[in-house]
């Protein structure tokens, strides 16, 4: 089964993994688009969209694993992430972009990368 890391955190695309495509500069939203339409093509979802209890509203840093291989549509995977797209709408409307410091934006790629490290070090070893 082929393992693709996808992600817009920029922790998690500095350590240079074969398995990572970086997606830099887009917000969760978007990266939820990203994967959706990877699970389309057959992809199945390993980690959540929605890991940890901190919302896309006070993290603009994601990573998702798939594996998988472009085929049968994995109707479990499309429905979590067309249930976690619903859900970080929900929050983008009506609220102004936050203007988070360098530092508050490095902890959150901190936060991201710390929910995926033990993936990333199992698909190492």
């Amino acid at each position: 089964m082929k393992i693709r890391c996808l992600t817009n955190n920029p922790m998690v695309i500095e350590r240079g993994l074969p398995f990572v495509e970086a997606l830099p500069g887009i917000s969760v939203v978007q990266l939820f688009m990203v994967v959706k339409e990877e699970i389309s093509k057959g992809y199945q979802l390993v980690t959540h969209p929605l890991t940890g209890n901190i919302g896309p509203d006070r993290n603009p840093y994601k990573t998702i694993v798939l594996t998988g291989v472009p085929g049968k549509v994995d109707s479990r995977s499309l429905e979590i992430m067309e249930q976690a797209i619903v859900f970080a709408n929900s929050f983008s409307k009506g609220q102004m972009q936050r203007n988070w410091d360098s530092d508050t934006l490095k902890d959150l790629q901190l936060i991201d990368l710390d929910f995926i490290k033990g993936y990333l070090n199992k698909e190492l070893i």
